[in-house]
């Protein structure tokens, strides 16, 4: 005679089997169905990929963009440069630091770093204005960046 504890061990195995396996059969399938939308949409991106590269190599390529034309190209700029400009001007580093749109920090650097500067192109190009202006319309600009 077999024993209860086993045949009941057996049976509690058996149903618990069926029970995850129907409730693990749906979520295969959706798993499949989602493994196959992925694969999908995979072979779309390729082909946008491809489309893309193929556009882009039948679009003539743009060349680099000149320089602003405000801008000589061999323009040196020191340290005195900026002082000198300054005194002429007969700014503070703060009221010069804001016309050349540029923190009262950097205007510092600038006077005291040895050597040619490196400015950003917006900075030059504000510094070269600068240097066609006056003493009057440096002060009206001020008073109107002030406004």
């Amino acid at each position: 005679m077999p024993n209860l504890s086993s045949v009941l061990r057996s049976e509690i195995i058996r149903i618990s089997r069926k029970e995850i396996k129907a409730s693990v059969t749906p979520l295969k399938s959706m798993n499949s169905a989602l493994n196959k939308t992925v694969s999908e949409f995979k072979k779309k991106v390729a082909g946008l990929e491809t489309e893309i590269r193929r556009l882009q190599s039948a679009q003539p390529t743009s060349e680099k963009p000149e320089k602003s034309p405000e801008i000589p190209e061999k323009l040196r700029i020191s340290s005195k440069t900026i002082l000198s400009l300054r005194a002429k001007l007969g700014l503070s580093q703060g009221d010069f630091a804001r016309l050349l749109d540029v923190s009262s920090n950097s205007v510092f650097m600038m006077e005291h770093k040895k050597g040619r500067l490196n400015l950003r192109s917006k900075t030059l190009s504000n510094l070269i204005a600068l240097k066609q202006m006056g003493k009057r319309e440096v002060t009206r600009k001020l008073e109107e960046m002030k406004k």
